[in-house]
């Protein structure tokens, strides 16, 4: 078998090696950009068919797990390319690597015009397969997925990162929480071997970077935040930015850095939300990952925006409607009509002047009649 049978993710091995644990023994530690940064514990089954490993197939515990980025591809992997259902593999060509998988994978989709990745039949055709490795020398760069099942609360353990213990990426799935993590990929809090304390590990997670983006915990024993992530890696901030268009648009990209932000950016600033939180998870349900979901948002609406609309109705609507109906009100049009017609009397004024009127004449009346009988007895 040739070389370039094989993708180019790292290394090009015709036979399998065996992986080595890192050690940190002053954490935070940079991590190992193209390499083991951790070894699988458990073995698992593949799904479905992918390069040479058959549906069915099992992945041996002890694989390599390997951070998330790609080493580039180039004309040996043509035959690789092709098969992805890329006609003119040339358009995806990139001897620099240092993209994460995901953002490799929407790359390609982009160059080629193809859905990538995507299952035919029993083949998984993408740059990993479904269960998050690939190659002859199986190593892991996402997901671990067939490594542990989606049950129960915390996913269980699937490998050992230098120190510290590697889980499936639910903090609690019967109640669809995920973990906030710090910028290594770990958080404190319990696991299914903890018996109850508080421990640093890690997660598997859908975005970059997918496995660890260094060995934590921080020097002071805390989470790892960008900025101190960013400073273990000459590779952050090097000025090599690319701006890399894929199935979903533009995104500037800095090579070979594994520290995102929380907005998934590797370029960003925007602090991750397990640092400004003493929560460890969030409701997987959101809209957004765990950076929108994050405490901090909350209270910033509640006293910005609550407060200032609820005085500013009650007072400039309110007292302003309240006079004006009251001051249009009757005795103001009802004094103009009835001096000048009394005739038609149509409002109440009017028919009170012709009471009075009616009350004076018949006064009039009588006097008169006083008067003529006085004469007449005298």
């Amino acid at each position: 078998m040739t070389m370039h049978v094989l993708p180019l993710m790292l290394c090009l091995h015709l036979a399998a090696a065996a992986c080595t644990n890192p050690t940190c023994s002053s954490p935070p530690c940079a991590a190992a950009l193209l390499g083991d940064v951790g070894c699988t514990t458990v073995s698992g089954t593949e799904t479905l068919k992918h390069e040479l490993v058959a549906a069915g197939g099992t992945i041996s515990s002890n694989a390599h797990i390997y951070g998330p980025f790609e080493a580039g591809f180039t004309s040996k992997q043509d035959s690789i390319i092709k098969n992805w259902g890329c006609s003119t593999p040339s358009v995806v060509y990139d001897a620099d690597g240092g993209k994460d998988i995901n953002v490799a994978e929407k790359f390609v989709a982009h160059a080629c015009n193809i859905q990538f990745p995507r299952t035919v039949g029993t083949e998984y055709i993408g740059v990993v397969g479904p269960c998050g490795g690939h190659t002859g020398d199986y190593h892991f760069h996402r997901s671990f997925s067939c490594l542990y099942s989606e049950a129960g609360g915390h996913s269980s353990k699937v490998g050992d990162v230098a120190s510290y213990s590697m889980y499936g990426k639910w903090e609690d799935f019967a109640g669809n929480k995920l973990p906030f993590l710090d910028a290594c990929g770990g958080h404190f809090g319990p696991t299914p071997e903890s018996s109850g304390a508080n421990v640093y590990h890690y997660h598997a997670q859908d975005r970059a970077p997918l496995t660890i983006g260094c060995h934590g915990p921080s020097a002071s024993g805390g989470l790892v935040g960008i900025s101190q992530c960013r400073a273990l890696y000459t590779e952050c901030g090097d000025g090599d930015q690319k701006t890399i268009e894929t199935a979903d648009g533009s995104v500037t990209y800095d090579l070979f850095c594994p520290c995102y932000d929380a907005d998934g950016s590797n370029v960003g600033t925007k602090e991750l939300p397990a640092l400004s939180t003493s929560e460890i998870s969030y409701d997987a349900s959101g809209s957004t990952p765990s950076p929108s979901s994050s405490p901090t948002p909350v209270p910033s609406p509640s006293a910005s925006s609550s407060p200032t609309p609820v005085p500013t109705p009650s007072s400039s609507s309110s007292p302003t409607p309240a006079p004006s109906p009251s001051a249009p009100s009757s005795p103001t049009p009802s004094p103009s009509p009835s001096p000048s017609a009394p005739s038609p009397t149509p409002t109440s004024g009017g028919k009170v002047d012709a009471a009075v009127r009616a009350y004076l004449g018949n006064i009039q009346i009588t006097s008169v009649a006083l008067m003529l009988l006085l004469r007449l007895l005298y």
